[in-house]
């Protein structure tokens, strides 16, 4: 099936999923089941593993919610069993920020605590994860995070790849990449969305980071469709579902946190926009237009698991 038709094909599942609310009962059954056969035609993840580098502790807050995100995402895919690797505020000089909006050390070690909670959060809610060994603050853990994400790297293969969502600043691929093995490298992808992460390297460019020969790609920015209103979320508050309410919640959070003024009246869950392509075929013709009613439509598959 094309990239076209698959996007109509979600766009009619939306549309289903926001009728059955209004439906008879039987008719609501059919409705779902019939939603759920046409998500699981948009799950086409390649092969390989996941490893998740973000942020949030620079001064945009976005990762809180987009991370919160990526749990469901792959948790509803059902392919939490490849996530390899995840670490947070990989920021690891926060403070030489170039930009106008800045923060300070209180705020920065405040997003390391909340990032390092919700990772625990994320895998109680959405686990288990049986190949994510554990997960690292940056910040304070930097060669434990690096070393992990080593081995993620050597282990690859061309028929088991590393598919690195590089959701922050691109210093910890660097150093990871410079210390694995050479010969993994054309089996390890780099997915990013914006210039925003590749330019703001402490340490390594991203033209350094290509200098590794890994596959790059660019799905273009996922601010465009995931950064809106946050009434675009209102379904999520106080669901029923305590991993659904948890993401509304982390997403709240970040809108609420302060440093920055570009994300008030903002819900952004954009860097979970590269996990949304990956898990609808990545490179093939995933979809690099997502948007919050088709992370809904995913993140309420499964009829009724409890997650």
């Amino acid at each position: 099936m094309t990239a076209p038709n698959r996007t109509i094909l979600f766009l009619v599942t939306v549309l289903v999923a926001t009728l059955a609310g209004c439906s008879k009962p039987h008719e609501t059954d059919r409705q779902l089941d019939s939603m759920e056969a046409e998500i699981s035609i948009l799950l086409k993840p390649p092969a390989g593993r996941v490893a998740l580098v973000v942020d949030g502790n620079s001064p945009d807050p976005d990762d809180i919610g987009a991370t919160a995100v990526m749990f469901g995402l792959l948790n509803k895919a059902g392919l939490n069993d490849r996530l390899v690797h995840l670490s947070h505020s990989c920021d690891l000089d926060p403070f030489r920020n170039k930009g106008r909006q800045r923060i300070d050390a209180p705020n920065e070690l405040r997003r390391q605590q909340k990032l390092h909670a919700l990772c625990a959060e994320g895998i109680s809610l959405f686990g288990p994860f049986n190949n994510l060994t554990d997960y690292f603050n940056c910040r304070t853990d930097q060669e434990a995070a690096i070393n992990d994400l080593i081995v993620a790297i050597n282990a690859s293969t061309e028929t088991n790849p590393l598919w690195i969502i590089e959701a922050g600043e691109p210093d910890v691929i660097g150093y990871a990449l410079q210390a694995s093995d050479a010969s993994k490298h054309k089996h390890v992808h780099a997915v990013s969305h914006h210039p925003a992460n590749d330019n703001s390297g402490d340490f390594f460019t991203w033209a350094e980071i290509l200098e590794f020969d890994i596959t790059e790609h660019q799905i273009g920015d996922q601010n465009v469709g995931l950064q809106t209103a946050p009434q675009a979320w209102d379904w999520a508050k106080d669901h029923a579902k305590p991993g659904i309410a948890w993401i509304w919640e982390n997403l709240n959070y970040a809108e609420q946190d302060g440093v920055v003024d570009f994300q008030e009246n903002k819900f952004d869950c954009s860097d979970a926009g590269m996990i949304y392509w990956w898990i609808t075929e990545a490179n093939d013709g995933g979809n690099k237009l997502s948007t919050p009613a088709e992370m809904k439509a995913l993140l309420l598959y499964g009829g009724s698991d409890s997650k």
